[in-house]
């Protein structure tokens, strides 16, 4: 199963949708479910336009279903809300614009093979180092410092929206999340940690298309938030809310 956040995204939902039914209709074996985060433009009734012949909700046999609701809420409360409905043996996570291409979910099965989780890492590929912008890359240096610091996660990229697991791991994991921002990420592989669940990573190729794309992250309060958040996951590690 892949789950497929969402948020305001209906100026690109009809394309994702059709890319997203290509990929399904020639791998049989792979489920998409979309998490409409309540967003406020039309694309729940997109969602519900493109996908008539199902209902809103994760069906056994449907290669293509959806989740939504009325407030939004963010992204790790999207994902954790699809995690508590997964059936399927693995599941993953996908940024919900498709900012890395499908063709990664191969690599993410084939990891799952040997381990209970697997994350995209962006500074794995040597062609993220060269397109992304500086300063982009300075506040994710930062950021990606404070983790490892913080928290003790040694990984060099936590929050590219690309990541697999075990779906026993993914239960446990996501039964103990509490945080729904953007840190969600970095709470959930510290909890992967703290229960031993093995961890791997492949390269993340973010798409061409996905490039031109306007960012919405502040890059200067949003490492503030995040640090906030490192603050909060400490905290709770330490009182031991992850048990």
């Amino acid at each position: 199963m892949v789950i497929l956040p969402v948020f305001n995204e209906s100026a690109t939902l009809p394309a994702t949708c059709r890319t997203v039914r290509e990929f399904a209709t020639a791998h049989a074996a792979i489920r998409f479910v979309f998490v409409d985060d309540g967003s406020s433009d039309s694309t729940r009734s997109i969602l519900a336009s493109e996908m008539p012949e199902w209902t809103a909700s994760i069906g056994a046999l449907a290669p293509l279903s959806f989740l939504s609701y009325s407030v939004n809420k963010g992204k790790g409360f999207a994902i954790k809300t699809a995690v508590e409905k997964v059936d399927s043996d693995l599941v993953c996570f996908m940024d919900g614009d498709l900012a890395y291409d499908l063709d990664h979910l191969a690599e993410i099965t084939s990891k799952l093979r040997t381990s209970d989780v697997v994350i995209g890492s962006r500074r794995e590929s040597p062609e993220e180092r060269r397109n992304t912008k500086k300063l982009r890359r300075l506040m994710g240096w930062i950021f990606n410092g404070l983790v490892r610091v913080g928290v003790g996660l040694p990984f060099e990229d936590t929050q590219a929206g690309l990541k697999g697991f075990r779906t026993p791991a993914a239960r446990i994991i996501f039964s103990r999340t509490r945080l729904r921002g953007f840190a969600f990420d970095v709470e959930a592989l510290f909890i992967a940690r703290r229960h031993g669940f093995s961890i791997s990573e492949i390269p993340a190729r973010v798409s061409r298309s996905h490039r031109k794309k306007p960012s919405n992250v502040n890059l200067y309060l949003e490492p503030l938030r995040m640090a906030r958040d490192l603050v909060t996951i400490r905290l709770h590690g330490l009182l031991g809310r992850y048990r």
